[in-house]
């Protein structure tokens, strides 16, 4: 028999009654004061406060006569709690098209129940309510359910209602968004206070485009594990669509690879690490190899290997392609890389790559560039967070050596030790 969501274990990272006390205190500055703004008994508040320091496993608050004042962990999590807070009120006047009041979100915001929270985020991930109730463990009433509640609860319409499914609308997939950064905050909190215990732990969570050279980032990698033993890292590799939806989800920490043309602005944003051009490869030995002189009309005398539709690349392909005196003909469109360097060894064909990518991932290989210039050859790698990010002690430290890997003075021969 499937479980009410409210009947389930504590999550720590979505006790969001206790959160929401906590900052009450914050702000009251003793207990007394902020149970009787909350309406609350001070046992009660008192009750939660222990709560919370159990499961963040340290004390919060020192408690004297003349209130409570925040320990060195209380003011780490204070400060996610109030960023927390901060974007699901704002996510709230969002959905009310800035006619609430803020006021009026953050008691909107403080009537949302775990339940509420954790149901809504899983339908919008899981693209129905029957699929959420599978993932969650709960029963689909259950879910549908806290659908209802939660709908009632911000006064806006959250869903798609069809005969036998559910599913988030537009509104309702952005308020999911805005909630699973919230709750990232207090993920966070929790990375922090464990440093600040003398934790040399954390995670850090990577997105890869395809084209970055990835004995790069395996380097960064391991200086960050030399400096935190004991971090845990994950790294995806995927388009660069995939990747921005897993960053503004809060899925992950920060994408690597190369920069868009023009540069993302707004809710993102975008650092350059290094100039790493495209040029054009074959495999070694291919006549063009041994030409020390290379035309654009030689380019065009050969079959070509390509990506897909929608990828910086194509555009860069397709541009060179319109100034050529024939089209080359494709022979494969393919988002695979690996399918792609095959196709180059086992035949004559052309494809464009970066240059760090022929001398790092494929160094004395089968693959070298050929010497000839293209004025779409310009790109940039950096790495991408959102505008508002704050990052921990372990993900700040893996910017920083990923910086220094890519340091102005190692800029031409990144890749290379």
């Amino acid at each position: 028999m499937a479980k009410h969501p409210d009947e389930s274990p504590d999550d720590d990272l979505t006790r969001l009654r206790r959160l929401f006390l906590f900052d009450a205190v914050c702000e009251a500055g003793g207990i007394g004061q902020a149970a009787t703004r909350a309406g609350r008994t001070q046992p009660a508040v008192s009750l939660a406060i222990s709560k919370l320091e159990a499961s963040f496993g340290g004390v919060l608050f020192e408690r004297g006569f003349g209130g409570c004042e925040l320990t060195a962990q209380g003011a780490i999590l204070q400060r996610r709690v109030r960023r927390m807070l901060d974007q699901m009120e704002r996510a709230i006047m969002g959905l009310t098209g800035q006619s609430s009041s803020a006021v009026n979100a953050r008691n909107v915001c403080r009537h949302l129940t775990d339940t509420q929270v954790r149901c809504h985020i899983a339908i919008a991930r899981a693209g129905s309510a029957s699929e959420a109730a599978q993932q969650l463990g709960i029963s689909q009433p259950a879910v549908h359910r806290a659908a209802r509640q939660i709908e009632q609860t911000v006064g806006v319409s959250l869903y798609r209602r069809r005969v036998h499914s559910v599913s988030a609308n537009a509104a309702g997939l952005e308020f999911a968004r805005c909630l699973s950064l919230a709750l990232y905050e207090i993920a966070q909190a929790r990375e922090e206070i464990a440093y600040a215990r003398g934790q040399l732990s954390g995670k850090v969570a990577i997105g890869v485009l395809p084209l970055m050279p990835p004995r790069l980032v395996a380097r960064v990698i391991q200086r960050l594990r030399e400096r935190y033993p004991s971090a845990h890292v994950t790294v995806d590799e995927g388009s660069h669509a995939a990747l921005l939806r897993d960053l503004r989800m809060g899925t992950i920490d920060i994408i690597v690879g190369g920069l868009r043309e023009p540069r993302l602005t707004g809710a993102v944003r975008e650092t350059e690490l290094f100039a790493d051009p495209y040029v054009v490869a074959v495999r070694k030995g291919h006549r063009l190899a041994r030409k020390k002189s290379i035309a654009p009309r030689d380019i065009a005398n050969y079959e070509w290997v390509v990506p897909q539709q929608n990828v910086p690349r194509r555009s860069v392909i397709d541009s060179i392609f319109a100034r050529l005196p024939i089209r080359p003909p494709v022979v494969v469109e393919t988002s695979s890389l690996a399918m792609m360097m095959a196709m180059l060894v086992e035949s004559d064909c052309i494809t464009l790559l970066s240059r760090s990518q022929i001398r790092e991932a494929y160094p004395g290989s089968e693959i070298v560039a050929l010497e000839l210039k293209t004025p779409e050859a310009d790109r940039a790698v950096g790495y991408t967070v959102r505008a508002d990010w704050l990052g921990t002690a372990v993900q700040s430290g893996f910017i920083e050596y990923l910086r220094q890997e890519c340091s102005v003075d190692k800029a031409e021969h990144c890749g290379k030790h």
